[in-house]
């Protein structure tokens, strides 16, 4: 699952790099509707953006949860986080959203923190005083330039996560922030 606001206004935006690597994953699958958000199969995971904006990803997750019978650790998060270094991946199995609204929503709808999560860092230092403008923002050029290799790493982070489970996703990202 991927965090972030659907539309063009929002694209490439530091708010959307979940939904950044949902497109990388699946680029060579179409899309079809499923609830308000869009599925692919991909391998055997199912690749859900929800169009409920960040704020309310809840909502789609818990929708999606229900139809597919899936329990949250069968969830993957995918989301930016101001509060990591810029390319900066961690991934955990449980934890508090970290001022996160959509990570916040999905908490609340699922009524558990106990679901895995990947958080690709879009921080800088010092951070905005207000946020709202600096997520909603697109990437400078100098990360626009290092964002294809973070993307690529979250991808196969995801992949990994998908084929082998989250010890192994954890031991590949591990190896993956040791090369940076």
């Amino acid at each position: 699952m991927g965090v972030g606001n659907p539309g063009k206004p929002y694209e490439r935006t530091r708010h959307n790099v979940g939904f950044a690597v949902l497109d990388a994953a699946a680029a060579e699958w179409e899309f079809k509707k499923i609830f308000h958000a869009e599925v692919a199969d991909w391998k055997e995971a199912l690749l859900l953006k929800p169009r409920t904006f960040v704020n309310r990803t809840g909502e789609a997750v818990l929708a999606f949860k229900k139809r597919k019978r899936a329990k949250d650790r069968d969830l993957l998060l995918v989301c930016d986080d101001v509060h990591l270094e810029f390319g900066k991946l961690r991934l955990r199995e449980s934890g508090s959203a970290g001022g996160h609204h959509g990570l916040e929503s999905v908490i609340e709808a699922l009524g558990s923190q106990d679901f895995p999560r990947l958080r690709i860092g879009i921080g800088k230092k010092p951070l905005p005083r207000d946020l709202v403008p600096f997520v909603l923002d697109r990437f400078s050029p100098e990360e626009a330039r290092r964002f294809p290799a973070i993307l690529a790493k979250a991808v196969a982070i995801c992949e990994t996560w998908v084929e082998e489970g989250f010890e192994s996703a954890r031991h590949r990202l591990s190896q993956l922030q040791s090369l940076i």
